[in-house]
């Protein structure tokens, strides 16, 4: 399987840093290729300036040592790395006196399936056959209450603030992941494509102007170039980053 990809990391247009970090690493090594893939992660920290810039760059940087160090399957490297950057983060907010977290997506792409690690309201899409699909959930007080049998789509669910995270990397010391880790088979075609993104992008730019984004004919990079002349366009009021991969 053959990849290509665009990153974009940008600061916007109301903040003086950026608190969104990005990885896209492919190992050196080729058993390790062919064993746990090419991982990719978007995270979005919280904590105020150097705080959340710290957390995300703490995540990543995390994930990028530790997912391809030791052996297992690739899910359980994900679960593994996910507890550690977890835990480096918490440690670091203890040392601090200040409270952080991070949001992080990650997709470890290997050549018979696809492995997902998800905490926050950081986003994963893909676009595979034509078909656009969101494939995480939103860690959000808003869309679990959405979802719940006790407030289903109700004025209610705005009467707090509805992008307030349930949770977030960072937030306690865990001996467990409290990430989604989950699996699908890889069934990615030549064309098809991933995204994922923070929620700086997905604020100004709907699921469906992403499809339709994700579904131009133009490059990856002619497509990344639009979003963030869109995004600048309307706002950009939050850091927004993204990776964007196509099979080739």
């Amino acid at each position: 399987m053959n990849l290509r990809y665009q990153s974009v990391s940008e600061t916007g247009l109301r903040r003086t840093n950026n608190e969104d970090a990005v990885l896209y690493a492919v190992p050196d090594k080729p058993w390790l290729a062919q064993s746990l893939g090419t991982l990719a992660a978007v995270s979005d920290g919280m904590g105020g300036l150097e705080r959340g810039e710290k957390a995300s760059a703490l995540v990543v940087d995390t994930l990028r040592r530790d997912y391809f160090r030791g052996a297992g399957t690739p899910a359980q490297k994900l679960r593994e790395a996910a507890v550690k950057a977890n835990n480096a983060v918490a440690i670091e907010a203890q040392i601090s006196g200040k409270k952080m977290g991070a949001t992080c997506t990650a997709l470890a792409l290997c050549s018979d399936q696809l492995h997902y690690m998800h905490i926050g309201d950081s986003r994963a899409y893909t676009l595979t056959g034509g078909k656009f699909e969101q494939k995480t959930t939103d860690h959000t007080a808003a869309n679990e209450m959405a979802h719940s049998g006790v407030m289903r789509h109700t004025d209610q669910t705005l009467l707090f603030n509805p992008h307030a995270l349930t949770r977030a990397m960072g937030v306690e010391l865990s001996s467990t992941c409290r990430a989604d880790v989950f699996s699908e088979p890889n069934n990615l075609q030549k064309g098809d494509r991933i995204l994922l993104c923070s929620d700086g992008l997905y604020i100004h730019v709907s699921d469906e102007e992403l499809a339709a984004h994700m579904r131009g004919k133009q490059s990856i990079k002619e497509i990344s170039d639009k979003l963030v002349k869109l995004v600048l366009k309307r706002g950009a009021h939050d850091n927004f980053s993204f990776i964007f991969i196509e099979v080739t």
